[in-house]
């Protein structure tokens, strides 16, 4: 059972890395031949490093952790260049896009939910404790599953 899960997981990284490397294809063009890039051209390159990141898991967690925190990062950037302008034009009362406004607090909320999380793992990450001589777990007080 264990496996079908692991083998649908690279499966479906495998799709999104796919579909990612043809938007970042496409987008490199429409960016050579029209210009002036925008913020959401990112957005496919998002999903390849998502999908490498999954990909490399296994074998590798903690490159995998760094190609998520780079992502991560390309997100918070993303919806920041997006959403500022936005939110600056609600405020001068120009025509806002909504599009890129919801953007911006989708990833604002991202961004907090993630320093959040970061916050509350280095809090229960405390200095470990050593039990003293004589103290610990004796024989069957872990469970069942210890023998006697």
């Amino acid at each position: 059972m264990g496996s079908a899960g692991t083998a649908r997981g690279a499966t479906h990284a495998r799709l999104v890395l796919g579909v990612g490397a043809v938007g970042v294809v496409i987008n490199a063009v429409d960016w050579f031949t029209g210009g002036d890039p925008r913020p959401y051209h990112a957005f496919p390159l998002l999903l390849v490093l998502w999908g490498a990141a999954d990909l490399m898991q296994a074998a590798r967690p903690d490159a995998a952790r760094g190609v998520r925190a780079a992502a991560g990062v390309l997100m918070v950037a993303m919806g920041l260049a997006v959403g500022v302008p936005a939110a600056a034009a609600l405020v001068r009362g120009d025509r806002v896009d909504w599009l890129d406004l919801v953007v911006g607090v989708v990833v604002l909320l991202y961004a907090a939910s993630a320093l959040a999380a970061l916050v509350a793992r280095r809090r229960t990450r405390g200095p470990v404790k050593e039990p003293a001589v004589g103290e610990g777990a004796r024989i069957g007080e872990n469970g069942r599953h210890e023998r006697s």
